[in-house]
């Protein structure tokens, strides 16, 4: 009882901010989108309960998940050369590319808890840069802005690992050769849209009117909302359907719109509180394994939200990535509840005798 106590605030600001996604659903897509919505939630509850009532120490079988992993990457390989992102199974659409996320934590988290070193070896260094660049890259061929979050993550997980100061400038100039040599390559690459945005942000009024009006409309509404905001489902930029992909890329800004600064402060306290309640179980963890897997938990939803909000308000190039609860979408939001639910089975954990 008491394990379930203490994650009690934790698991009543994930109710609060799920419930806070279902209004948002409602106001930007009505009736049928809040009952898709609702569905999914009950379903990411159901998934997230599994994995709270799972012992996480389960995972420590490196050999069995590398087996899955295997297969997984198998099915992203399938997907990569039919071009497709997502995976049709009847009715139900899932997207492979979002439990790539939870796949990739649980995978690093095995393979550097069985480190006993203070900092990384070169060899896991080297295993935990391929297992990570596998689903980047067959990812990039179809969704480079998940890719790139995907990278991001696993990056955060490796410098937690820890990394002595020699590897680092290694790894630093490694990086910055890298970039200098395929840069050019890779912008030659890149979709026309994809560098109209890189281009609308450093240089803003220097792109077509069109490239540009996700994020112009996007700032137009957040701005709009004023202190209290226009109230809900009254935001114009979103009544009158000039907010693209409002219900999944662009949900912060509905939210912002109809519930103002005031609102907008609401979830991002709410997501800053999750955050730190992740943080502390992961320092108060009992092993390693435990604490890498709450950390990759915390840094998944972290680096979703800051890409997410930073292109909304474009502090960020526009990311075609969901906001964490408040976008539509069923996958994203499993996904999450899977890592969610294995952060809380850490901290259920902390308090057993088993």
């Amino acid at each position: 009882m008491k394990s379930w106590f203490s994650a009690g605030p934790y698991l009543g600001g994930l109710l609060f901010l799920l419930l806070l996604g279902l209004v948002n659903q409602w106001s930007a897509g009505g009736k049928p989108l809040f009952l898709r919505q609702l569905l999914w939630t009950i379903v990411g509850l159901g998934v997230f309960s599994l994995a709270a009532f799972l012992d996480y120490r389960r995972f420590r079988a490196f050999q069995k998940l590398l087996g899955l992993y295997l297969v997984f990457i198998l099915l992203l390989l399938f997907l990569a050369f039919t071009h497709q992102r997502w995976l049709h199974l009847g009715p139900l659409s899932i997207q492979p590319s979002e439990f790539a996320k939870p796949f990739l934590v649980v995978l690093l988290a095995s393979l550097f808890s069985e480190s006993q070193e203070e900092h990384l070896s070169w060899p896991l260094l080297a295993g935990a840069t391929i297992l990570a660049l596998g689903p980047v890259l067959l990812i990039a061929i179809s969704d480079l802005d998940q890719a790139f979050l995907i990278l991001v993550i696993a990056c955060s997980l490796i410098l937690f690992a820890g990394l002595s100061r020699k590897t680092l400038l290694v790894l630093g100039a490694g990086f910055f050769l890298l970039s200098t040599l395929a840069g050019p390559v890779v912008w030659k690459h890149l979709k026309p849209y994809q560098r109209a945005r890189l281009i609308s942000f450093f240089k803003p009024g220097k792109t077509h009117k069109r490239w540009s009006y996700q994020t112009r409309q996007a700032l137009i509404a957040v701005g709009s909302g004023g202190l209290t905001g226009q109230g809900f489902k009254r935001g114009l930029s979103s009544r009158l359907h000039y907010l693209p992909a409002k219900h999944t890329d662009l949900a912060f800004a509905v939210w912002a719109e109809e519930w103002g600064f005031a609102g907008s402060l609401l979830v991002l306290t709410l997501y800053s509180f999750i955050l730190s309640c992740l943080l502390k179980a992961a320092y108060q963890a009992r092993d390693l394994m435990g604490r890498f897997l709450v950390f990759g938990a915390a840094c998944v939803l972290f680096w979703e939200i800051f890409f997410n909000i930073g292109g909304v308000i474009h502090l960020l190039p526009a990311a075609s990535l969901p906001l964490p609860f408040l976008s539509c979408g069923g996958s994203a939001l499993c996904s999450n509840m899977i890592l969610l639910g294995l952060a809380t089975s850490v901290m259920i954990k902390r308090f057993s005798f088993i």
